[in-house]
């Protein structure tokens, strides 16, 4: 049966993930990760993002169900302009961006960096779930002990989530490369930790490994993310799957970091709401 929305094709393409060649692998994978893209960009622009011919991403297409690639393009089409940000409007602020990509004066890169993580945020406020987020927070508030993973890219979001909730009173650890595996982190582990683990495409070992470690203790995982097809995404006892914008090839951090402070601060009034 042919997908009817952007839902129903996504845990199509997890459950298919494993049995695809490579080159197909990589199709799911962004179709998953680029739902903007999917919506916006051509078919020519879309195969050079991957890196396939057109005609692959077509047989592709086809081999999930689909009378052609334009079809399965047309469930993301349908998916944007059902959301409140206008889909016309939406498709002339990429292409405006696209047309300042090759400008590399600081001015043109400010304001570009500025309009895609706009994209981006409103894309975040569509897609993660307010329920979601207010399970996490209590999570969190009510656990023992917080523990925080990621390396390379998710620093950033790993010193951010440290800092604010030990400044809220929260006890909480780095797990970091050093700690993986060792007695004092298994020892931390526990059924009333939270462990919050952040990785991204490609999903370093450490911190597979330390989800791992964690879920063997029973201690609860909340997972930001960038895709379903992750390979420790069913392990999380909260999913967040969370599209960065790439400027000029390199990914930014300002989606993740929002529901991390949205997080943080959802914290405090907790806090305070407990106090009262």
């Amino acid at each position: 049966m042919i997908p009817q929305d952007v839902n129903e094709l996504n845990t199509l393409l997890q459950s298919k993930y494993a049995k695809l060649s490579k080159k197909m692998q990589l199709i799911a994978v962004y179709i998953i990760d680029q739902p903007q893209q999917l919506a916006t960009n051509t078919l020519a622009s879309i195969a050079d993002d991957v890196g396939v011919y057109p005609s692959t991403l077509v047989r592709f297409a086809q081999t999930i169900g689909f009378s052609g690639f334009a079809q399965l393009q047309k469930l993301f089409k349908v998916r944007i302009a059902q959301t409140t940000i206008n889909y016309s409007q939406r498709i002339v602020d990429v292409k405006k961006v696209i047309k300042n990509d090759r400008s590399t004066n600081t001015t043109s890169i400010f304001h570009d960096v500025i309009e895609r993580n706009i994209g981006t945020t409103k894309l975040l406020s569509e897609q993660i779930d307010p329920a979601l987020i207010d399970k996490s927070v209590k999570m969190i508030y009510g656990a023992s002990e917080v523990l925080v993973c990621g390396i390379n890219r998710a620093c950033p979001v790993v010193v951010y989530f440290n800092y604010m909730l030990n400044n809220l009173g929260i006890r909480c650890r780095i797990a970091d490369n050093a700690s993986v595996g060792s007695p004092p982190l298994d020892h931390w582990f526990s059924d009333k930790a939270v462990l919050i683990a952040i990785t991204y495409n490609p999903y370093f070992l450490v911190t597979t490994q330390t989800v791992k470690i964690a879920k063997q203790s029973k201690t609860k995982v909340i997972l930001i993310t960038d895709t379903e097809l992750n390979p420790i995404a069913d392990l999380a006892d909260h999913l967040f799957i969370v599209h960065e914008a790439e400027i000029h090839t390199f990914r930014s951090l300002n989606a993740t970091l929002c529901l991390a402070q949205t997080m943080c601060v959802s914290i405090g009034y907790n806090q305070q709401k407990q106090k009262t």
